[in-house]
């Protein structure tokens, strides 16, 4: 299951990144040609991702990584209690999925120490495999961006080489489809869903609204 969009109703890394930026003018303009260029490769995955190293690891600056560190498991648990944040729905499916004895994995480009905060937080027992962040001679640093085919490469270092069901908001979950017995697509237009039914020839896609 991927996380932001499907578990929560923006992106998390968003969410906790833009207040950062906003209180800080300077940060802000150091971080302001890669938040430019992070738009403007949205089809373009991997120079998005060079470009979510650089934007992320300016933002990080300024601070330790203990304390960044700190700050994102506060963030993630503030998130799992905010109504307006997480899909109730989505948490619900999830425990449904653990109760009846399948294994979840939030798949995600989100930052592994906020994500595992937040499923603390719910008493979600899932797996988390995201995007690593983690301390450099004090520092933090955005070590692995899993996003795209990266995702397929992480869960395939894990052991993993086949899933049933993969939820997911967007198109670029697509290498990650190609894997699984069905699609659910959370929150999609019919275009998308269009998209997707191409894109997967035999494979079935349905489309749930939460």
């Amino acid at each position: 299951m991927d996380f932001d969009g499907v578990f929560t109703r923006t992106d998390s890394t968003a969410a906790w990144l833009m207040p950062r930026l906003r209180e800080r003018p300077l940060l802000l303009s150091r971080s302001a040609p890669w938040l430019a260029g992070f738009v403007l490769t949205s089809r373009a995955p991997a120079a998005r991702t060079r470009v979510t190293r650089r934007l992320m690891d300016t933002a990080f600056s300024g601070q330790s990584a203990d304390d960044l560190l700190a700050e994102l498991s506060d963030t993630g648990a503030a998130f799992a209690r905010d109504t307006s944040m997480t899909r109730s729905a989505a948490v619900d499916e999830a425990r449904s999925l653990l109760a009846q004895g399948d294994e979840v994995t939030i798949v995600s480009a989100g930052m592994t120490p906020l994500i595992e905060s937040w499923a603390r937080a719910l008493d979600l027992p899932v797996r988390v495999c995201a995007s690593v962040v983690s301390g450099h001679r004090g520092r933090l640093r955005w070590d692995d961006h899993c996003f795209g085919e990266r995702k397929v490469a992480r869960l395939t270092a894990l052991g993993w080489r086949e899933w049933d069901v993969v939820y997911s908001d967007s198109a670029h979950d697509l290498p990650l489809m190609r894997g699984a017995d069905s699609v659910v697509l959370v929150g999609g237009d019919d275009t998308l869903l269009r998209r997707l039914g191409r894109a997967l020839p035999g494979t079935p896609v349905r489309a749930v609204s939460w």
